[in-house]
């Protein structure tokens, strides 16, 4: 299974007063990895918008282990979890790269819509990009 895995440094502005990241930063770094992963397979998601295609998020979660504090540098590994006809979803892990404490995990489920925000089935060629980098992996099965 294809794991993408992305650098992240905890920046100032994404802490609190006591130099911890703040918890709606990490649903941030996770849209990164979705992005890079699907960079990886072949793809820039400014290409896929550009085909008329935008994956919005119908359901997040995440699970906050350890805190992650100014100046930490992170490694995001994302998976697909899900390939479905017009949804997919994501698998994140966040470790510190310094000692591989995993800091939190997560999943972020996405629908297909068009520009005009209707569902639809994404198309093959989409399909077939992410599955043969994911090892066609399709059902919740993956999860």
């Amino acid at each position: 299974m294809y794991v993408s895995e992305l650098d992240i440094r905890v920046r100032y502005a994404e802490t609190d007063q006591m130099r911890v990241a703040h918890h709606a930063g990490y649903l941030v770094w996770f849209e990164a990895g979705r992005t890079e992963y699907i960079r990886a397979c072949g793809r820039s998601y400014a290409q896929l918008e550009e085909d008329g295609w935008l994956l919005v998020v119908i359901e997040a979660h995440c699970r906050y282990r350890h805190p992650a504090r100014y100046d930490d540098v992170l490694t995001l590994r994302t998976r697909l979890r899900e390939l479905g006809p017009a949804r997919l979803s994501f698998g994140y892990e966040l470790v510190r790269a310094a000692d591989g404490v995993l800091l939190a995990d997560g999943w972020m489920v996405h629908a297909a819509v068009d520009r005009g925000g209707r569902a639809r089935r994404l198309p093959e060629s989409m399909r077939r990009l992410l599955g043969e980098r994911a090892g066609a992996m399709n059902g919740p099965e993956n999860q």
